[in-house]
């Protein structure tokens, strides 16, 4: 009997299974209906990081190609040559890649254009592009700008002009409008599809390239509007869902022009990615409706029929799975139906015991993360962060759910932004784990030390995420700067002692020797008569005159140069870049001073002289030298 139901089971299954296989395409053709939406996201997405990928090489090839033109033309120019204009009209070819030909001298004049300005051509040593240019004589792509004889908005590409010891002598630069529709940089004619378009920003947020050309030198939209761009904007490349300029959504993707410090974003409306799949629907609803109008009575009452068991079997699971049975008990003939209770019970029981111990270390999990004193996250592969612990919460003044990587990033120190990006992109690379020191704004406002260290987590090789811990330093980083002070500090007067003096007198003499600047100086002095002073009214009053010495000292110099207090009643004083009739006022300054300075203390009116060494600082001399001699001529 148990065998001949058996068979039975199957053969009912089986017949479910033939007549249910129309559903069942149905239910698959509604499946690929449902997930289509995604795989068109996500192949689109492909699509555009390969476009916006071609896009950006082939601007770097077309800048490539016009800093080479450039340097080749640079080698064959002189910039005093008198037939300069005629040289750069013979170069009619050239304008094919750029809209004019200039160039400028080593203060930013004009010294030949073509085609020519109409009015000749502007100064420029004060822009922005000249003097980086000058500063690091390397070839340049400018910011976009506006000429101011042309009103047109325009990129230059500057090759700087240098003879052959290296020094500059101006630049060569090729003008390229932004609105010439054949321009290299016009990228609205790319089109993808209907609606999709390209956009050309610089890293500093402003337009190059937009289908709209009244957004072309304009800001673009801010963070808030468009986040996948603000990363951008940071170096970030990849694709997302978001808005688009004019705030419909859509697809983009984004790549680096990194030789331009641009940023091409490909973008595609949602409305064209989703028409095809409107369309596709309107079909499917109709085959949808005629499969289910034909098959769906016939199925539903041979499955009524073949699955009266199971149901039954489905109750008492859910009855467990609300905790009013702890197993099943189900009384059949049905030997599958008997195993698979069997088997459920069982998995129920390791199930249960499972879930009790998963809970306990979840539990205990939490409570250790909760009752930590130092900051804790977690973070995925890409950086995002997915848990704060409680004591960072306190720490940042930035709940879980508030935080953003722009918003983190906008409240670290700007001095310490660059390293702070830097380092995320080393441990996200895997290149090296991350260790960090820098300055955030605490949730009052107040700058704070951090130190950050997370560590990758993997599980067989594959990397998971990583987990991170941040801790308050400023207090210790205060005790250190502090102790840095004292080190090289006296306590008593607050100037230099002699190992502090003695280490900014060496980085002097080698700074001096490398810049071949104007001499050092160094003045030593010492008090006359300052045991008088100890042995009369006791060394507080001493200690008295030599901080009213240390603050005259000091009063008489400039900030940038350094007094010290070597021991006892010596000082001395470290004058840079100064020359010697500078030195010699300073140093007869300094010993009227202390002739005409007077303070009583006890009772007791005391004055005080120096005598005072002056050297001037040779080549290649040393600070030990240098001491010596002043001490020799005190």
């Amino acid at each position: 009997m148990p065998q001949r139901l058996n068979l039975s089971l199957r053969m009912r299954l089986l017949a479910g299974i033939g007549l249910g296989w129309l559903v069942l395409v149905a239910a698959l053709l509604g499946y690929g209906h449902l997930s289509g939406g995604g795989l068109a996201k996500r192949e689109n997405l492909l699509h555009l990081e390969y476009e916006a990928q071609l896009i950006a090489d082939q601007l770097s090839r077309e800048i490539a190609e016009r800093q080479r033109v450039l340097a080749r033309l640079a080698d064959d120019l002189a910039i005093d040559d008198p037939d300069l204009d005629a040289r750069l009209r013979a170069q009619q070819p050239l304008l094919a890649l750029f809209d004019r030909l200039m160039v400028f001298d080593a203060e930013g004049q004009p010294v030949a254009d073509w085609p020519p300005f109409p009015r000749g051509g502007p100064a420029i040593g004060g822009r922005d592009y000249f003097r980086h240019v000058q500063a690091f004589r390397r070839p340049h792509v400018s910011e976009p700008y506006r000429g101011g004889e042309t009103g047109i908005d325009q990129v230059m590409v500057i090759q700087p002009l240098l003879d052959e010891a290296g020094e500059f002598l101006g630049i060569l630069g090729g003008n390229t409008s932004l609105r010439d529709g054949a321009s290299y940089l016009n990228l609205r004619g790319r089109r993808l599809g209907e609606a999709g378009h390209v956009v050309l920003v610089t890293a500093d947020g402003r337009v190059i390239s937009h289908p709209d050309p009244a957004r072309v030198m304009q800001p673009a939209p801010d963070a808030a509007s468009l986040p996948l761009l603000d990363l951008a904007l940071f170096g970030w490349e990849g694709s997302g869902e978001g808005r688009l300029f004019d705030g419909a959504p859509g697809l983009m993707a984004f790549r680096q022009v990194w030789s331009a410090d641009w940023v091409v974003g490909v973008f595609l409306p949602l409305e064209q990615v989703e028409a095809p799949l409107r369309h596709y629907a309107r079909e499917l609803r109709w085959v949808g409706a005629g499969t289910v109008a034909l098959m769906l009575p016939l199925l539903w009452w041979l499955l009524g029929l073949g699955l009266r068991p199971l149901h039954r079997l489905e109750r008492l699971i859910a009855r467990v799975g609300r905790g009013e049975l702890a197993r099943i008990e189900l009384r059949t003939g049905m030997v599958e139906l008997a195993q698979l209770a069997d088997a459920f019970n069982t998995l129920e029981g390791r199930r249960r015991e499972a879930l009790a111990s998963l809970e306990s270390r979840e539990a205990f999990l939490r409570a250790v993360l909760a009752s930590s004193p130092l900051g804790m996250f977690l973070a995925d592969t890409r950086g995002q962060v997915s848990y704060f612990n409680p004591a960072l919460e306190r720490l940042s003044g930035l709940p879980l759910a508030e935080y953003r990587l722009a918003a983190w990033l906008r409240r670290v120190h700007p001095d310490d932004r660059d390293e702070f990006v830097q380092g995320w992109r080393g441990a996200l690379s895997g290149a090296a784990e991350l260790k960090q020191r820098y300055r955030f704004c605490g949730p009052r406002g107040e700058w704070l030390w951090l130190e950050v260290h997370a560590s990758r987590v993997t599980l067989a090789g594959r990397p998971l995420g990583f987990v991170g811990l941040v801790q308050d330093i400023t207090e210790r980083h205060e005790r250190e700067r502090r102790q840095r002070w004292e080190a090289e500090h006296d306590p008593l007067t607050g100037c230099l002692n002699r190992r502090g003096f003695e280490r900014r007198l060496a980085a002097a003499c080698e700074a001096s020797r490398r810049r071949d600047d104007a001499a050092l100086a160094l003045i030593l002095l010492d008090l006359d008569h300052f045991k008088v002073v100890n042995d009369s009214a006791g060394h507080a009053a001493g200690d008295e005159m030599l901080q009213r010495v240390s603050g005259l000292l000091r009063e008489a110099v400039r900030d940038e140069d350094a007094v010290a207090r070597l021991g006892g009643d010596e000082f001395a004083i470290l004058l840079g870049a100064t020359r010697e009739t500078v030195v010699r006022e300073v140093a007869e300054r300094l010993r009227t001073r202390l002739a005409e300075l007077r303070f009583a203390y006890a009772g007791h009116t005391f004055t005080t002289s120096a005598s005072l060494g002056v050297a001037l600082h040779e080549p290649d001399e040393d600070g030990r030298a240098l001491m010596e001699r002043a001490d020799r001529a005190s």
